[in-house]
């Protein structure tokens, strides 16, 4: 989970706790949990929408082999000066 450890995760509802009282701890839960629902629809809509345009099944698709050296032509700087 992160690499957070339940340590971590207690030490940061304590401080929770602390700062925001019991009376405000249930809302401000409410919210974040709020908030991380709406960030990972909108991250997994924004994954689908990426993986759609960039067709990934032609992606997956093996490359035909390069094609040999003598096949390739040449570029115009090996070629010389043009008379």
């Amino acid at each position: 989970m992160l690499g957070v450890g339940w340590g971590e995760i207690m030490v940061a509802a304590l401080a929770a706790l602390l700062i925001l009282g019991p009376g405000r701890l249930p809302e401000a839960a409410r919210t974040a949990g709020q908030a991380y629902g709406r960030l990972h629809r909108f991250l997994s809509e924004a994954r689908a929408a990426l993986r759609a345009e960039l067709d990934l099944a032609d992606l997956n698709r093996p490359a035909s082999p390069p094609a040999p050296p003598d096949t390739i032509p040449p570029r115009a700087e090996d070629q010389g000066p043009q008379a």
